[in-house]
Protein backbone atom coordinates (compact mmCIF):
# COMPACT_ATOMS: atom_id res chain seq x y z
CA UNK A 1 0.00 0.00 0.00
CA UNK A 2 0.94 3.17 -0.47
CA UNK A 3 2.10 5.57 1.98
CA UNK A 4 1.81 9.88 2.08
CA UNK A 5 4.31 10.43 5.45
CA UNK A 6 3.86 14.35 5.84
CA UNK A 7 1.64 16.91 4.10
CA UNK A 8 2.53 17.37 0.31
CA UNK A 9 1.62 21.32 -0.04
CA UNK A 10 1.33 22.96 -3.72
CA UNK A 11 2.32 26.45 -3.84
CA UNK A 12 3.29 28.60 -6.50
CA UNK A 13 1.57 32.04 -8.36
CA UNK A 14 -1.53 31.67 -10.02
CA UNK A 15 -1.95 30.31 -13.29
CA UNK A 16 0.85 27.51 -12.40
CA UNK A 17 -1.56 24.28 -12.19
CA UNK A 18 -1.51 24.06 -8.52
CA UNK A 19 -4.79 22.27 -8.65
CA UNK A 20 -5.20 20.34 -11.54
CA UNK A 21 -1.55 19.05 -10.26
CA UNK A 22 -2.73 17.94 -7.06
CA UNK A 23 -5.80 15.98 -8.38
CA UNK A 24 -3.28 14.23 -10.78
CA UNK A 25 -0.60 13.45 -8.27
CA UNK A 26 -3.08 12.60 -5.16
CA UNK A 27 -4.74 10.21 -7.95
CA UNK A 28 -2.25 8.82 -9.38
CA UNK A 29 -0.45 8.56 -5.71
CA UNK A 30 -3.46 6.91 -4.13
CA UNK A 31 -3.42 9.24 -1.72
CA UNK A 32 -5.97 12.41 -0.56
CA UNK A 33 -5.99 15.78 -2.25
CA UNK A 34 -7.59 19.02 -0.24
CA UNK A 35 -7.78 22.49 -2.37
CA UNK A 36 -7.25 25.15 -0.10
CA UNK A 37 -9.64 27.53 -1.53
CA UNK A 38 -12.65 24.93 -2.18
CA UNK A 39 -12.29 24.29 1.43
CA UNK A 40 -13.18 27.71 2.23
CA UNK A 41 -15.63 28.22 0.13
CA UNK A 42 -17.35 25.22 1.35
CA UNK A 43 -16.71 26.44 4.70
CA UNK A 44 -17.70 29.96 4.59
CA UNK A 45 -20.02 29.75 1.50
CA UNK A 46 -17.91 32.36 -0.99
CA UNK A 47 -15.40 32.00 -3.09
CA UNK A 48 -12.28 33.97 -2.54
CA UNK A 49 -13.17 36.61 -4.90
CA UNK A 50 -16.46 37.40 -2.72
CA UNK A 51 -14.66 37.06 0.98
CA UNK A 52 -12.13 39.38 -0.34
CA UNK A 53 -14.73 41.96 -1.78
CA UNK A 54 -16.91 41.22 1.62
CA UNK A 55 -13.72 40.91 4.36
CA UNK A 56 -10.74 43.12 2.12
CA UNK A 57 -7.49 41.20 1.53
CA UNK A 58 -6.29 41.33 5.03
CA UNK A 59 -9.31 39.29 6.12
CA UNK A 60 -9.06 36.67 3.23
CA UNK A 61 -5.88 35.91 4.78
CA UNK A 62 -6.59 35.42 8.38
CA UNK A 63 -9.76 32.60 6.69
CA UNK A 64 -6.79 31.29 4.21
CA UNK A 65 -4.44 30.84 7.51
CA UNK A 66 -7.53 29.02 9.64
CA UNK A 67 -8.20 27.27 6.47
CA UNK A 68 -4.87 26.04 5.77
CA UNK A 69 -3.87 24.59 9.19
CA UNK A 70 -7.49 23.18 9.26
CA UNK A 71 -6.61 20.84 5.71
CA UNK A 72 -2.95 20.43 7.08
CA UNK A 73 -4.42 18.74 9.87
CA UNK A 74 -6.61 15.91 7.71
CA UNK A 75 -3.43 15.08 5.94
CA UNK A 76 -1.42 13.44 4.90
CA UNK A 77 -2.35 14.51 1.53
CA UNK A 78 -1.60 16.89 -1.36
CA UNK A 79 -2.88 19.91 -0.22
CA UNK A 80 -3.14 22.98 -3.02
CA UNK A 81 -2.77 26.26 -1.64
CA UNK A 82 -3.77 29.42 -3.38
CA UNK A 83 -1.19 31.81 -4.52
CA UNK A 84 -1.17 33.95 -1.48
CA UNK A 85 -0.93 31.51 0.98
CA UNK A 86 3.05 32.59 1.62
CA UNK A 87 1.99 35.93 2.49
CA UNK A 88 1.66 35.52 5.84
CA UNK A 89 4.80 34.34 8.03
CA UNK A 90 2.75 32.47 10.12
CA UNK A 91 1.27 30.02 6.77
CA UNK A 92 4.97 29.70 5.77
CA UNK A 93 6.43 28.19 9.14
CA UNK A 94 2.93 26.00 9.47
CA UNK A 95 4.04 24.91 5.46
CA UNK A 96 7.49 24.48 7.06
CA UNK A 97 6.55 22.11 9.89
CA UNK A 98 3.22 20.35 8.58
CA UNK A 99 5.03 19.05 5.47
CA UNK A 100 6.82 19.70 2.35
CA UNK A 101 6.10 22.70 0.08
CA UNK A 102 6.93 22.10 -3.64
CA UNK A 103 6.78 25.42 -5.49
CA UNK A 104 5.32 24.80 -8.96
CA UNK A 105 6.74 27.75 -10.87
CA UNK A 106 6.63 29.07 -14.78
CA UNK A 107 6.86 32.84 -15.93
CA UNK A 108 4.64 35.08 -14.75
CA UNK A 109 3.74 35.72 -18.42
CA UNK A 110 3.29 32.01 -18.58
CA UNK A 111 1.38 31.80 -15.59
CA UNK A 112 -0.80 34.82 -16.31
CA UNK A 113 -2.00 33.49 -19.95
CA UNK A 114 -3.03 30.30 -18.30
CA UNK A 115 -5.66 32.53 -15.85
CA UNK A 116 -9.12 31.53 -17.56
CA UNK A 117 -11.43 33.19 -15.12
CA UNK A 118 -11.42 36.96 -12.48
CA UNK A 119 -14.29 34.86 -10.86
CA UNK A 120 -11.84 33.16 -8.68
CA UNK A 121 -9.04 35.77 -8.42
CA UNK A 122 -9.20 38.53 -6.47
CA UNK A 123 -5.88 40.74 -6.71
CA UNK A 124 -6.60 40.49 -10.81
CA UNK A 125 -10.13 41.18 -10.86
CA UNK A 126 -9.31 44.33 -8.44
CA UNK A 127 -6.92 45.05 -11.04
CA UNK A 128 -3.62 44.51 -9.09
CA UNK A 129 0.09 45.54 -10.10
CA UNK A 130 0.91 41.69 -11.28
CA UNK A 131 4.66 42.95 -11.65
CA UNK A 132 4.51 44.15 -8.02
CA UNK A 133 2.84 40.95 -6.66
CA UNK A 134 5.20 38.82 -8.52
CA UNK A 135 8.31 40.68 -6.71
CA UNK A 136 7.09 40.14 -3.36
CA UNK A 137 5.84 36.75 -3.88
CA UNK A 138 8.63 35.20 -5.90
CA UNK A 139 10.82 35.33 -2.52
CA UNK A 140 8.60 34.32 -0.10
CA UNK A 141 7.66 31.13 -2.23
CA UNK A 142 11.65 30.15 -2.83
CA UNK A 143 11.63 30.81 1.06
CA UNK A 144 9.04 28.22 1.66
CA UNK A 145 9.59 25.57 -1.59
CA UNK A 146 11.63 22.86 -0.70
CA UNK A 147 11.31 21.36 -4.01
CA UNK A 148 10.94 23.66 -7.22
CA UNK A 149 9.15 21.85 -10.83
CA UNK A 150 9.14 24.17 -14.13
CA UNK A 151 5.69 23.41 -15.20
CA UNK A 152 6.73 25.66 -18.49
CA UNK A 153 5.25 23.73 -21.49
CA UNK A 154 4.43 20.54 -19.79
CA UNK A 155 1.15 18.57 -18.86
CA UNK A 156 -0.15 18.04 -15.94
CA UNK A 157 0.87 14.37 -15.96
CA UNK A 158 4.30 15.03 -16.72
CA UNK A 159 4.38 17.80 -13.64
CA UNK A 160 2.81 15.15 -11.44
CA UNK A 161 5.39 12.53 -12.65
CA UNK A 162 8.03 15.14 -11.57
CA UNK A 163 6.41 15.94 -8.08
CA UNK A 164 6.61 11.91 -7.36
CA UNK A 165 9.99 11.80 -8.39
CA UNK A 166 11.21 14.76 -5.60
CA UNK A 167 8.55 13.11 -3.31
CA UNK A 168 9.82 9.76 -3.56
CA UNK A 169 13.65 10.54 -3.58
CA UNK A 170 13.16 12.91 0.08
CA UNK A 171 11.25 9.61 1.26
CA UNK A 172 7.61 11.60 1.44
CA UNK A 173 6.09 9.06 -0.46
CA UNK A 174 6.78 5.26 -0.62
CA UNK A 175 5.25 3.51 -2.95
Amino acid sequence: MAVLTENVFLIGFMGVGKTTVARRLARDLGVASIDVDSYLHRKHGKDANQLFKQRGEKGLRRLEAAALAECSAMGPAVISCGEGIVALPRNRSLIAQQGFAVLLESSMEGSLARVRSLRTRPLLAQGCDTDKLWCERKPLYDEAARAHIDVQGKSTAEVAAEVTVVLKKAGIYRP
